[in-house]
């Protein structure tokens, strides 16, 4: 019997002022990801549409073809660790 994969969704706060350092962060892990032989094309990050822009609420998807995604989330949380506000809130999904 086959398990449907495991999708994450990780979101989190940071400052405005820094979101296109935080963005650069996280597209270096990524290249740095795909020269590994992951599947970045299903590792995303999303910006809500919040009212407070000063203060955004990103999110993380960990999408399905990623091999060991929880391990990946963990290398991503070190690197985007300097620009979160407050918790990273991560959730984990399965199809049903």
């Amino acid at each position: 019997m086959h398990m449907p994969a495991t999708e994450i969704f990780v979101y989190y706060r940071l400052r405005a002022a820094d979101a296109s350092a935080a963005l650069a962060a996280f597209q270096a892990l990524r290249a740095e990801l795909a020269a590994e032989g992951h599947a970045v094309e299903a590792l995303r990050v999303m910006q809500r549409q919040d009212s407070d822009i000063s203060l955004p609420t990103w999110m993380e998807i960990y999408g399905p073809g990623l091999a060991d995604p929880l391990a990946l989330e963990a290398r991503v949380a070190v690197v985007m660790a300097p620009f979160v506000q407050g918790l990273r809130h991560r959730e984990l999904f399965t199809a049903l």
